[in-house]
């Protein structure tokens, strides 16, 4: 039997979605980002719970991703960010998705295969404002840039809908406000260029950290995701959000350690008095990020028992030593509540240098999920 287990408070996630919601203008509405299975949360039982809501528009990165979700039932406008195989463009039809085109060939190639199958696909287009990733580069080719678009716009079979991008800097570092703040002004510069041109286009550009720093930045939708989650609550100042996720586990095993002693492997832990020590069934198999070894914490009947040692593959260890009355069977709290004391997904990632996002997706797929 797993003793580590998942619950997910799709009512919290609602609530989120409200609050954020609450600060937007009336012409910006939320496109709920669920790519990678909703940072590990499901991504199918939160954006059925958001639709709900109503929540009208949803974003994955991969079309597998997008087809998962209308096979499962939801209906809203769902983009898939990853530019799509020109061979999946008719998939995409299929299921009704809105795709993103990178550049005049990408979407040549698409339109292609659409012409000849008199059928038309709704698609939105990325602009590299200087993450440097993905789209068409506005940086010193802002003419060009304006060409291509245009080009786009204008080939058979494509229904250009919206234009958008993705922020360098992100609203992370606070060193760096004016990449940010250029990425901004270039984008805005792009989309005005088009306009003038007589291309009209819904934008999007900001996801959960920059709508925190720039809401004055706007467009038609926003990309949220790890703020409707609420995996680090603190992190936002814009709005009231709180963790949805609760992670649990028991434990397993409570012995005293001799002074002098070696735990876990390496050994990275050496006992410098007689130590008690209690063990519970989860680890980097699990998700547990080994960064945490010697660092992070769990919760224990309402405190904070330190991780000692290496994380195991199915196994972390706790030092006991000042708790009163621990057994096999108490509950432990990787994430969540538990009396005074409380942990979310954010503490773990300060301590690993790491973003929320990426201490819940990769919470492993054998740890039982639960929705309330």
């Amino acid at each position: 039997m797993n003793d580590t287990q998942m619950t997910i408070d799709r009512n919290a996630i609602v609530r989120n979605y409200r609050s954020v919601l609450e600060t937007l203008p009336h012409s910006t509405a939320v496109m709920a980002v669920v790519k990678a299975d909703a940072y590990g949360l499901g991504a199918v039982p939160v954006a059925k719970k958001l639709e709900e809501a109503g929540c009208s528009w949803f974003a994955v990165t991969f079309i597998e991703e997008a087809v998962s979700l209308r096979e499962a039932g939801i209906q809203s406008p769902v983009l898939v960010m990853m530019p799509v195989d020109p061979s999946e463009s008719l998939t995409a039809v299929r299921y009704g998705l809105t795709v993103t085109v990178t550049d005049y060939a990408m979407a040549s190639e698409i339109s292609g295969i659409l012409k000849e199958k008199h059928v038309t696909l709704r698609v939105h287009m990325k602009a590299d404002s200087g993450l440097s990733r993905m789209g068409i580069v506005l940086k010193d080719n802002m003419e060009g840039a304006v060409r291509e678009a245009l080009a786009v716009s204008k080939l058979p079979g494509l229904r250009l809908e919206a234009v958008y991008t993705h922020l360098t800097a992100a609203g992370k570092n606070p060193e760096f406000p004016d990449v940010d703040r250029m990425e901004m002004q270039r984008f805005s510069t792009f989309v005005e260029r088009l306009r003038e041109k007589g291309l009209l286009l819904q934008t999007h550009l900001l996801s959960s950290s920059p709508y925190d720093w720039y809401p004055q930045a706007g467009g038609d939708y926003i990309r949220a995701g790890a703020i409707l989650l609420g995996l680090n609550p603190d992190k936002f100042k814009r709005c009231r959000v709180e963790n949805c996720l609760t992670l649990t586990t028991k434990v397993v095993s409570v012995k005293w350690i001799p002074a002098d002693t070696e735990i876990s492997y390496g050994p990275l832990y050496k006992t410098a008095e007689r130590t008690r020590i209690a063990i519970v069934p989860v680890g980097f198999a699990d998700g547990m990020r080994r960064a945490l070894s010697n660092r992070g914490e769990m919760i224990l009947h309402g405190r904070k028992a330190r991780i000692i040692g290496k994380i195991c593959c199915d196994h972390t260890i706790l030092d006991v030593t000042d708790f009163d009355e621990v057994k096999t069977g108490d509950t432990v709290t990787i994430f969540g509540r538990d009396g005074a004391a409380s942990q979310t997904p954010g503490d773990y990632a300060a301590l690993c240098g790491a973003s929320e996002p990426e201490i819940t997706s990769v919470l492993s797929a054998r740890i039982p999920r639960f929705y309330l």
